[in-house]
């Protein structure tokens, strides 16, 4: 999942990519989910499952979560040449400075 902002609006553009041909634009018609950081060091994982046909989304937990904590997991944006880098604020003790 990430997030760019559009426009003057403060839309964000929010885009998970499922696999190489599927990528669910939540922007406008997205849960909460869809607001989940990254983090270098995150506290949860994403995984696309199968249920009945179809792909589904599912955040799960890597360690227990206190109450009030914000919920963060890896991008794994696709590497990408030097000109081209996001800059990651994520704070980490070891954030990686990009997220791809």
């Amino acid at each position: 999942m990430f997030r760019v902002d559009v426009g003057m609006q403060g839309i964000g553009c929010y885009m998970f990519r499922m696999d190489d041909f599927d990528v669910v634009d939540a922007t406008m018609h997205g849960n909460a989910a869809r607001f989940i950081n990254h983090s270098c060091e995150p506290n949860c994982f994403s995984r696309v499952i199968h249920v009945e046909g179809q792909k589904h989304i599912v955040i799960f937990a890597l360690r227990r979560i206190l109450r009030g904590e914000e919920l963060t997991y890896d991008y794994k944006f696709p590497i990408e040449d030097a000109s081209n880098k996001l800059p990651c604020n994520c704070g980490a003790k070891r954030c990686r400075r990009f997220l791809n």
